[in-house]
């Protein structure tokens, strides 16, 4: 099974996102189309937000430019399943936390579909738009480059 992780590339990621905003290199993430403004609306919901072009962090409302593909296991899948009900429940404000439960479900594994479709250590960045059929997202795949203090 695969998964995401936060790649930070200091020089990048600071052009983007605010440091109270920005994950760190190795949290892990999930795709987050469901904390995307509406697009169809014609903005963003404050000057600067990049939610368009980034990933949720799962333990919290941070966010990135770039994940990389991991393999995790079941155990890990499951704990991903009970983090992201926690945030979904006691920060974004879910209404019960049967229904944050039921959101995290679907968010972890479409996260860890989407993982699936690609080779393992790769970095993907994500771009999102408004379709006719509704919120479309695009996948750019990068082979992982050694810069700075990243490191494998």
């Amino acid at each position: 099974m695969k998964f995401l992780k936060a790649v930070r590339l200091s020089e990048r990621d600071a052009l983007l996102f605010p440091d109270d905003e920005l994950l760190e290199d190795g949290d892990w993430v999930v795709s987050g189309g469901f904390a995307v403004c509406d697009p169809s609306a014609g903005g963003h919901r404050r000057a600067g937000c990049r939610c368009d072009a980034s990933f949720v962090g799962l333990a919290s409302r941070r966010r990135c430019g770039i994940a990389e593909v991991v393999t995790i296991d079941d155990v890990t899948y499951r704990s991903h399943v009970e983090t992201l009900t926690r945030q979904l429940f006691e920060d974004w404000g879910a209404p019960s936390e049967e229904a944050a439960r039921a959101a995290a479900e679907e968010e972890v594994a479409y996260t860890a579909d989407l993982s699936e479709s690609f080779t393992t250590g790769v970095w993907i960045t994500v771009q999102r738009a408004a379709g006719e059929a509704g919120l479309k997202e695009q996948y750019s795949i990068f082979k992982r480059l050694m810069i700075g203090e990243h490191e494998a």
